[in-house]
């Protein structure tokens, strides 16, 4: 593949109001070179400099002293490798680094929708719902922050949490569809990795909810799980808590789980 077969095409998925959103959110300083090398970390990755500087008009100087300001400001990482390349490193992009990619589009949308699939192992979920989950990023990570997104368990929740506990958001330029969707999205990737084991948090015996609740319930020690609750004012989300009378949702529950749990 050579520097011209990675050109960006007209494949355009991402609102151009949100590519000013991420521009904001990555803050870095970025030109031709930042945005040749990254468009070649992502297709090619892990890729070597050396074997950039071959492909791009850049000399191997410019590339490494880019190469730096990239890693250091984590648009790419420098990944271990064997002693066959004598000890040079190579290199992949991260999160942010996709993120930058779609703030100034260095390629093509689906191209770089479809790393952040793979990258959040959301590869089960269609655009529509990833760009939503894309749509809030603004308003749920900033700063020193930032680096959450490279972890999505935590950008979940983070997300859930956010934008359940934030009425403020809902005055942004969010609409509804965009917040329940998400909500919807975290919700459903939290309960399915602890379903499929793929959670730190013990599976639950069962899993009760409507558009009001969702939570797990664990017969021995009564406890349950709060995925989300909108029962009272206090919006619980993703917290362990006893089966108290006091509680709005235990009062819902005794509606229906009593045949369950004997």
């Amino acid at each position: 593949m050579k520097y011209s077969d990675i050109i960006t095409g007209n494949a355009s998925l991402i609102p151009e109001s949100l590519r000013l959103e991420f521009r904001r959110l990555v803050n870095v300083e970025y030109d031709n070179v930042v945005n040749d090398i990254l468009a070649y970390v992502i297709m090619r990755g892990p890729i070597t400099l050396y074997r950039i500087s071959r492909e791009t008009p850049y000399s191997i100087s410019s590339i490494y002293k880019k190469a730096k300001y990239m890693v250091k400001n984590n648009l790419i990482i420098a990944k271990e490798v064997d002693d066959k390349l004598n000890g040079r490193h190579m290199y992949e992009a991260t999160v942010k680094g996709l993120l930058t990619c779609l703030a100034y589009k260095c390629l093509d949308d689906d191209a770089i929708l479809n790393r952040l699939k793979v990258k959040w192992n959301l590869r089960n979920y269609d655009n529509i719902r990833l760009i939503s989950i894309l749509m809030i990023l603004p308003y749920v990570v900033k700063g020193e922050s930032l680096r959450i997104i490279e972890n999505i368990d935590t950008l979940m929740i983070t997300a859930l949490s956010t934008l359940i506990n934030n009425s403020a958001i809902n005055s942004k330029l969010i609409d509804e569809t965009t917040i329940t969707s998400v909500k919807n999205t975290s919700i459903y990737y939290l309960v399915n990795s602890i379903i499929n084991s793929t959670s730190n948090i013990k599976r639950p015996d069962i899993i009760l909810g409507n558009s009001s609740f969702l939570v797990g319930y664990y017969r021995n020690n009564k406890m349950l799980y709060v995925y989300i609750c909108r029962l009272c004012e206090k919006n619980c989300v993703l917290t362990y808590t006893t089966c108290n009378n006091n509680c709005p949702l235990i009062s819902e529950l005794n509606k229906d789980i009593s045949n369950l749990i004997k």
